[in-house]
């Protein structure tokens, strides 16, 4: 007789873990955190959409816990950082992984042509300050204005981690170009 109630107390407890996860992404899909599901790209393939937001969204959160972390050359953190160390840093958190050079960093993924096409998330990345033509600093889109014009993006500057404007005469005249990994 025990042994039948605990099989039968077992087999309540799975099912009922069972509906709460279906119930979950039932719901889940309802309320839009799944909204790319069902839709189709252009190409006949399913649709990603959401994938580019949600990542990147995600990576902005992780970047803006380390604001005022300092900087070190070499550094990758969570101590200190450097440029490229900061984001090699901020994607592995996420699961992704990149490079641990901004040059190398700047081969990866797929070019974005327009700052007009930026999305949170994307590698933004500027010459150094000895070379006009050579990628020498790298950061990460934060946003992009509401005129899509200039963009905020968060980076590890010799003064540590820290939120910039591409506008800033600073940055503006050594803008190279973006590149999105996710």
């Amino acid at each position: 007789m025990f042994a039948n109630e605990l099989i039968c107390k077992t087999l309540k407890l799975k099912n009922r873990v069972l509906l709460k996860r279906t119930s979950f992404v039932l719901l889940a899909s309802l309320v839009g955190l799944f909204p790319a599901a069902g839709r189709m790209a252009s190409s006949g393939e399913p649709a990603d959409t959401a994938h580019v937001e949600v990542k990147g969204d995600a990576l902005v959160q992780e970047a803006m816990k380390y604001l005022g972390v300092r900087y070190r050359a070499g550094a990758a953190g969570p101590k200190y950082f450097d440029c490229s160390g900061f984001t090699s840093y901020i994607y592995r958190k996420n699961n992704l992984n990149i490079t641990r050079s901004s040059r190398s960093q700047y081969q990866e993924g797929t070019p974005v042509k327009r700052i007009a096409d930026l999305k949170p998330g994307d590698l933004v990345f500027f010459s150094g300050s000895r070379s006009s033509r050579t990628v020498g600093h790298v950061g990460i889109v934060k946003e992009v204005s509401a005129d899509s014009s200039d963009f905020s993006f968060v980076h590890a500057s010799r003064t540590g981690v820290k939120v910039d404007v591409m506008s800033s005469d600073y940055y503006k005249k050594r803008y190279l170009g973006a590149r999105r990994v996710l």
